[in-house]
C-alpha cells in the first residue's frame, strides 16, 4: 500500500511539474477564517498556550514596569529639581558686577529683544525681623510683580504681593516659627519691624528700618525669607539689582535669547541646562532598566518559537489537507504568524495590566512609609503614558512575527502529498 501511494505521489508531482503555476488556481483563505483557525487551535492547546502567554506577560511585565518606573523616577526628579519653573525662563547674572550691572538700562534691553514676553527683577539683602521682643535674622527680597510670578512661589495662606502694595509682605513659614508664630493663618495682618542696613553696604544709600504687614506665607526652605516690594528698596536709592529673569514667549526662542544676552557680556542660565542633564542621567539608566528586563524576554521568545515550531509538527496532515483542498502556501505561512501574533497582544496586554497594578501597589507602600515619615505630599514612582503601552504592545507584535518567520515558512514548504502520506 505505502508503495502504492509512493507511487502515486511521484505521478502526482511529475504531471504537477508540468502545469503551469498560477495564482488563479487556488483561492485565498480569508483572513477571518485564518484568524479564527489560529485562535481555535490556541485554545485546543491550553496549558501550552497558557504556558506561552504567562512567558510573554512575565517578560512585557518585567520591562513595562521597570520603563515606567524609570520615567516616573525621571520625572519626579524633574519636579523636585526644577520645580514649577517655566523651561521658558532665563536667569541674567553678571560675571563682573563692576563692569557690567543689572540695572534699569539693561531691563529696557532686555525688554526691547524680540521673543521677549516678560522681565522680572529682584533685589536682595540681608536683613533683621523683631516681633514681640523676638529678633531673628533673615533674607530680604525686593522683587516685582514679574520676578515674583517667574519664581513660582508655593503660597500657602494669604496673596502675594501686588503692584499696588507699599508696605506689604509675604514671609515664609520657617520665619514665622522663629519669632513664635505657629499658625500660618494667624500671621495674616500682623506686623513685622524689618532692618536692613544697606549704608552698611554703601553710605550713599539709606537704611529702611519700617514696619510692614504681613499678606501672606509661603513654603520654602529652613531659613528666614521676606518679599517685599521692590519699590521700596528702590525708594533708599539702590539702582542695581541682585537677579533678573526674563521669559521668552516660547521655548525655541530661548537658546537664541540666550545667545544675545551673553553677546552683551552677561551669563545666562535656564532650567533647559538641568532637564537635559537629568535627561541625559535617565536614558542611560533607561537602558539599564530594559537590560534586566530583557532577560525576561527572552526566556518568552524562546517558549513561543518552541511552541509555533511544535503545532508546526502536530499540524502537518492538517497542513497538507488544506493545501490539497485550495489552500495556497502564503495562507499556511499567514496561519502561523496570526497565531504568534494573537499570543503577543493577549500576553502584552496581560503583562501591562499586571506591571501597572505592581506600579500602584509599590506606589501605596511608599507613599504610606512617607507618611509615617512627615511626608505629607503624594508622589508617584512609576509614570504609565500611553505611548509606552502602545509601543509595549506594538514591540511584542513585531517580536512575535519575527519569531514566527522560521515555523511559517517551513509551514508555506510543506508538500501536500507528503504530509498527507505521513500523516
Amino acid at each position: 500500500m505505502n508503495k502504492y501511494v509512493g507511487g502515486l505521489a511521484k505521478v502526482f508531482n511529475s504531471v504537477k511539474s508540468r502545469l503551469p503555476r498560477t495564482k488563479r488556481n487556488r483561492k485565498t483563505i480569508s483572513l477571518l477564517t485564518l484568524v479564527h483557525i489560529a485562535w481555535r487551535n490556541l485554545v485546543s492547546k491550553k496549558l501550552r498556550t497558557f504556558l506561552t502567554v504567562f512567558g510573554i506577560i512575565i517578560g512585557i511585565g518585567a520591562i513595562f514596569f521597570l520603563l515606567s518606573f524609570g520615567l516616573g523616577l525621571r520625572e519626579l526628579v524633574t519636579k523636585q529639581v526644577i520645580g514649577d519653573k517655566s523651561i521658558k525662563s532665563i536667569d541674567v547674572s553678571t560675571p563682573n558686577s563692576r563692569v557690567l550691572n543689572l540695572d534699569a538700562p539693561l531691563i529696557n534691553k532686555l525688554t526691547g529683544l524680540p521673543h521677549v514676553e516678560k522681565v522680572g527683577k529682584a533685589f536682595s539683602f540681608p536683613g533683621s525681623v523683631s516681633y514681640n521682643k523676638s529678633d531673628t535674622d533673615a533674607v530680604v527680597y525686593g522683587v516685582d510683580k514679574n520676578y515674583e510670578d517667574l519664581s513660582s512661589l508655593n503660597l500657602s495662606t494669604g496673596r502675594l504681593i501686588t503692584n499696588t502694595d507699599t508696605f506689604s509682605i509675604v514671609v515664609n513659614s520657617s520665619l514665622l516659627r522663629t519669632v513664635g508664630i505657629t499658625d500660618n493663618k494667624s500671621a495674616l495682618n500682623k506686623k513685622l519691624d524689618i532692618k536692613i542696613p544697606l549704608s552698611a553696604k554703601d553710605p550713599s544709600l539709606k537704611e529702611i528700618n519700617q514696619q510692614f504687614t504681613i499678606v501672606g506665607v509661603i513654603d520654602s526652605g529652613s531659613g528666614g525669607e521676606i518679599f517685599m516690594p521692590a519699590g521700596v528698596i528702590e525708594g533708599a536709592g539702590v539702582k542695581y539689582y541682585s537677579q533678573v529673569k526674563i521669559v521668552a514667549d516660547d521655548t525655541s526662542s530661548v537658546v537664541n535669547l540666550r545667545k544675545q544676552i551673553e553677546s552683551l557680556g552677561y551669563q545666562t542660565s535656564s532650567p533647559i541646562d538641568t532637564l537635559a542633564q537629568i535627561n541625559q542621567i535617565f536614558k542611560f539608566f533607561t537602558i539599564v532598566l530594559a537590560g534586566f528586563g530583557a532577560i525576561g524576554m527572552i526566556v518568552s521568545v524562546l517558549g513561543m518559537f518552541n511552541t509555533l515550531t511544535i503545532s508546526l509538527l502536530e499540524r502537518t496532515k492538517e497542513i497538507g489537507l488544506m493545501m490539497a483542498l485550495g489552500g495556497r502556501n502564503n495562507d499556511m505561512s499567514k496561519l502561523f504568524i496570526f497565531e504568534a501574533i494573537l499570543l503577543s497582544i493577549v500576553g502584552a496586554v496581560i503583562g501591562i495590566i499586571f506591571a501597572m497594578l505592581s506600579g500602584e501597589i509599590v506606589n501605596f507602600a511608599m507613599n504610606t512609609s512617607a507618611r509615617t515619615r512627615g511626608v505629607t505630599q503624594n508622589f508617584d514612582l512609576f509614570s504609565t503614558p500611553l505611548w509606552l503601552m502602545g509601543a509595549m504592545i506594538l514591540f511584542m507584535v513585531v517580536v512575535g512575527i519575527l519569531v514566527a518567520f522560521f515555523p511559517s515558512r517551513r509551514a508555506a514548504k510543506i508538500n501536500p502529498i507528503d504530509a498527507l502520506r505521513r500523516g
